[in-house]
């Protein structure tokens, strides 16, 4: 047996005592102690998320539709995808279509699933899921935060470029971009 396996087998059959540390409106902190068969403790601290959805959308001219918004935890504004955060029992595809009306103002015609992601896995349960999103049509609907946003078009090949000259830092847009250009024909 791997150690990997041999390790997720140690932890399956351990006992777990979970404690709330923080409860806010979309997360919540918990510390994990563990009792392994052989007796060894260990505590984790972890941060449960309900998950997310991240969208690439690409205009009939291979143009991508970025937002712009100031975000409190890096403290700076930053160029992203589209995205938003799954509400409790949401389809992750409903959620991509909604956030992507509220982000832009377009409606996609199609929505393709590309992939999804851990964002931290040491310590996040938040899970990503990432889709293309293609025949825009103009159909806004708006959102809790939509006057807090700026919305940009570029063509994806200066959207890859703004990554390389790191004016894009946001991880899930790099990986998006990354993954359109490598797998979707633009």
């Amino acid at each position: 047996m791997s150690n990997s396996k041999a390790q997720e087998s140690r932890e399956r059959n351990a006992k777990v005592s979970r404690k709330s540390v923080l409860k806010g409106r979309i997360l919540e902190a918990v510390r994990d102690e563990i009792i392994y068969d052989d007796g060894e403790k260990k505590v984790y601290d972890l941060v449960l998320h309900p998950g997310a959805v991240a969208i690439v959308p690409l205009n009939e001219n291979d143009e991508v539709l970025l937002v712009k918004q100031w975000r409190r935890a890096s403290e700076k504004v930053i160029i992203e995808i589209p995205a938003g955060t799954l509400e409790k029992g949401e389809d992750p595809l409903a959620c991509a279509s909604r956030e992507l009306r509220e982000e832009t103002g377009m409606r996609a015609q199609t929505i393709t699933p590309l992939t999804g992601f851990y964002t931290a896995p040491g310590i996040l349960s938040e899970y990503i899921y990432l889709y293309l999103a293609t025949d825009l049509k103009f159909d806004p609907l708006v959102g809790e935060d939509t006057d807090e946003i700026d919305l940009i078009t570029v063509p994806i090949r200066e959207a890859l470029s703004m990554v390389e000259s790191k004016v894009i830092i946001d991880a899930k847009t790099i990986l998006g971009l990354l993954w359109v250009n490598q797998w979707v024909s633009v």
